[in-house]
């Protein structure tokens, strides 16, 4: 079986990175999974593709580690070269799930794609016009050579997940699609199963695909990807619980590839970062 490698470069505090590589599955076409939310057709991959909290560390300083009494997450993430699509099976057990309210205050899986590897700022405001034409930054630049979806975790409502863009054709069929498993409550813990798939796009265009231009899945070729786990475990008395915005650490730039979990906890707000670079090889 062909495979797609994903290699991490962690960061801590020092100046050096030490590398670590992660095996990503490449699905035949005839095996892609269904996006039902059932883990059966993920039964093919083997259990050392799967990326776990394990594999993250936190940027602030304030813990250790993940702490998974709290929070624990699961990520695979597969390929095909038929589909030219990316699949992604995140499984998380919560402590306490924030999904109610129709807002980003709540628990989201965060997932940024760069298909052909450019990497730079794809935020309008670091557009080097976007003092002058705010408009024109949004439209033309932002989420153009790559794309952010905040997921919800779970979905709010009929609402899978905010595309940070003008480009909202491409949270939906053909480009993308999603189902989700769970049978907890607002405020209670329980496991989520979330399967999804999205399409990447090196120009992703506001005006619709028609005008746009998708990636080309190769193997040989490289991605940029990087993913986010935000978690509040109870209604924050302000956003305190929101990272800051910086550009060393906010997914406003595709790589390096920066997982993060901010872990928001009553009224005491704490925040975990988590952080690391990647490079993705098609082999």
């Amino acid at each position: 079986m062909k495979r797609l490698y994903l290699y991490l470069f962690f960061l801590f505090l020092c100046l050096s990175a030490q590398a670590q590589e992660f095996k990503v599955y490449q699905f035949p076409a005839d095996k892609v999974p269904a996006i039902d939310g059932n883990t059966h057709d993920w039964d093919c991959v083997p259990a050392d593709y799967k990326i776990t909290e394990t594999a993250l560390k936190e940027d602030e300083g304030k813990h250790a580690q993940p702490d998974t009494t709290t929070l624990k997450v699961s990520v695979k993430v597969g390929w095909c070269a038929e589909t030219q699509k990316l699949y992604f099976l995140y499984e998380a057990y919560d402590n306490y799930w924030r999904f109610s309210e129709n807002s980003l205050n709540t628990d989201i899986f965060e997932v940024v794609v760069d298909g052909d590897c450019s990497g730079g700022p794809f935020i309008d405001r670091f557009h080097p016009t976007a003092p002058k034409d705010v408009w024109q930054a949004w439209f033309k630049f932002h989420g153009c050579h790559a794309q952010n979806y905040h997921i919800f975790t779970p979905a709010h409502g009929n609402d899978w997940c905010m595309l940070w863009g003008p480009q909202v054709w491409l949270k939906q069929k053909p480009y993308a699609d999603y189902a989700y498993q769970y049978s907890f409550k607002e405020g209670e813990p329980g496991k989520l199963t979330l399967e999804f798939y999205i399409t990447p796009f090196d120009h992703a265009d506001a005006d619709g695909p028609e005008l746009s231009c998708p990636t080309l899945l190769k193997e040989g070729n490289e991605i940029g990807l990087c993913w986010a786990v935000i978690d509040w475990d109870a209604h924050p008395t302000s956003k305190d619980g929101l990272v800051k915005a910086k550009t060393d650490h906010e997914t406003t730039h595709t790589l390096p590839f920066m997982p993060q979990h901010m872990d928001s906890t009553g009224k005491d707000i704490q925040c975990k970062r988590l952080r690391s670079e990647s490079r993705w090889y098609y082999h």
